[in-house]
């Protein structure tokens, strides 16, 4: 006996639809668990203040850093556009 084709049809899209639902839903299913058993960082006080002042003090020593390499870098520009201007100034040699 012969299915109606629009009956078998029908029936191979559900049963696709439900196979590829089924396979994400245990794809998310695996990351949730994934998720749930990944080791926690510890959220005692005094570990999220530590970890504060250590971001602080790294924010301090970057721009620290950036205020150092400004000045070097105007200080070398100055030097330059001085060793210039004497090399176009004839008076001076």
């Amino acid at each position: 006996m012969a299915c109606h084709p629009a009956r078998r049809r029908s029936g191979h899209v559900d049963r696709l639809t439900a196979r590829d639902s089924f396979s994400h839903e245990t794809v998310f299913a695996d990351l949730r668990l994934a998720a749930m058993k990944r080791e926690r960082e510890p959220s005692s006080k005094a570990y999220r203040q530590d970890r504060f002042e250590n971001t602080e003090r790294a924010a301090k020593e970057t721009i620290e850093a950036e205020q150092r390499a400004r000045l070097e870098k105007t200080k070398r520009l100055k030097e330059l556009r001085l060793s210039q201007q004497r090399a176009k100034d004839p008076a001076t040699k």
